[in-house]
């Protein structure tokens, strides 16, 4: 099927003079001006009347089959649906466990990447859980990167948390090589994706393997970078030794200092807010929270829609440019996380499209040429939604 996007201000994220996009199939054929479909084909037009088109976002962490459990079996949180996605512009998703890998599986994530992959958008995983020695599908992680097509780094690894299995050194150190193996036989970024606590040690375990071995420091992408001051601080040292650092949006309960679009315009100012900064929901899953003496006093359920919320925030009240917000959960996350033809509004890519209106919400979403919201309405739902009227 063709179809004609016309009369857009393309952030492709960057702002290019080209207006007009066409698409073919699941990807994007032409981008220019005055473009027009050939006479002998039948397609749609879109009359975009000069809305922002951006490529689709990547969320690259969410419990897609659902999370939680810290406070017995009610407290497991369910699996996500595609328009809960789709409406906050979400075309990519990358699926994760977390405390659970006792009651959720690596098989279960999986088959819900299947499934949110047939119903229309682009899904990844990583293979793991919080515990070390890690959860994975096959008998080593090393196989699971090299082998399965949707599994590209391990994760949500824990560290510096008391959820965590107190992983020591040597294992890490075993986990990150296998990762980085895994990935270079799988053609895949081999990422270790760590969850960040408030323990004492922070991103230290990280600093001591990068210390005494050659394993690069981009192998990591650490995220709750923001979940305190300190850590905070830590993750710029790593940002400026060359690592990536990874922002979880909706931390609504944090100082305003510490949520995305403050932490945003803080790195804008000290010239940091580089590509190797990304921003993600933890959607879907559990949020916890502890007293003092780590016992449970409350839970919530991570929302998906505050990714682009507090990216929208840092450029609507903080002054981030749309270019480099855009950025943070667009082209940065496709290449930290090497997901091909992802992230850009190029020719040759997905048709992975998201168009803004004047305020910077999202109207109109297309996943791989697919046309999934209209006018801030699903155009398509998943299997099991109740349709709203």
């Amino acid at each position: 099927m063709w179809q004609l996007l016309k009369n857009a201000k393309i952030h492709s994220p960057k702002l290019i003079e080209d207006t007009d996009v066409i698409i073919v199939g699941t990807s994007i054929a032409a981008i220019g001006k005055d473009l027009r479909l050939p006479d002998f084909i039948k397609g749609e037009e879109f009359d975009l009347q000069g809305m922002i088109l951006a490529p689709g976002f990547i969320d690259a962490h969410v419990h897609i089959c659902g999370g939680g459990g810290e406070a017995g079996p009610a407290s497991r949180t369910p699996e996500i649906h595609l328009s809960q996605l789709t409406l906050g512009g979400t075309t990519t998703v990358v699926g994760c466990l977390g405390t659970d890998s006792i009651s959720r599986s690596m098989s279960e994530l999986l088959t819900k990447a299947y499934a949110l992959e047939d119903e229309g958008i682009s899904t990844f995983v990583y293979s793991g859980a919080y515990q070390v020695p890690t959860r994975t599908l096959l008998p080593t992680l090393q196989q699971d990167l090299a082998l399965i097509e949707k599994a590209i780094g391990a994760g949500e690894i824990a560290i510096s948390d008391h959820r965590s299995a107190q992983p020591q050194i040597a294992e890490l150190e075993r986990l990150a090589a296998e990762a980085r193996v895994g990935g270079m036989l799988g053609g895949k970024a081999g990422v270790v994706h760590l969850h960040l606590g408030e323990g004492k040690s922070g991103l230290d375990p990280i600093w001591k393997i990068l210390e005494k071995t050659e394993i690069p420091i981009t192998q990591f992408m650490p995220t709750h970078i923001n979940r305190t001051h300190s850590l905070l601080e830590q993750g710029i040292q790593f940002l400026q030794a060359g690592g990536h650092i990874d922002l979880t949006a909706g931390c609504d309960d944090f100082p305003v200092e510490l949520q995305v679009p403050a932490v945003l315009s803080m790195l804008e100012q000290r010239k940091l807010l580089n590509e190797r900064i990304t921003v993600t929901s933890d959607g879907n899953g559990s949020m916890p929270e502890y007293n003092e003496e780590g016992v449970l006093v409350g839970m919530g359920v991570g929302s998906v829609e505050v990714l682009w919320r507090d990216v929208r925030e840092s450029v609507l009240h903080y002054g981030i440019s749309l270019e480099r917000a855009l950025s943070t959960i667009t082209a940065n996350a496709a290449k930290v996380l090497a997901l091909k033809n992802k992230g850009l509004i190029r020719v040759g890519f997905d048709a992975d499209l998201v168009v803004l209106d004047e305020s910077l919400q999202v109207h109109d979403v297309w996943a791989k040429g697919k046309y999934m919201v209209k006018n801030k309405q699903p155009l398509v739902w998943g299997t099991y939604e109740t349709k709203k009227k």
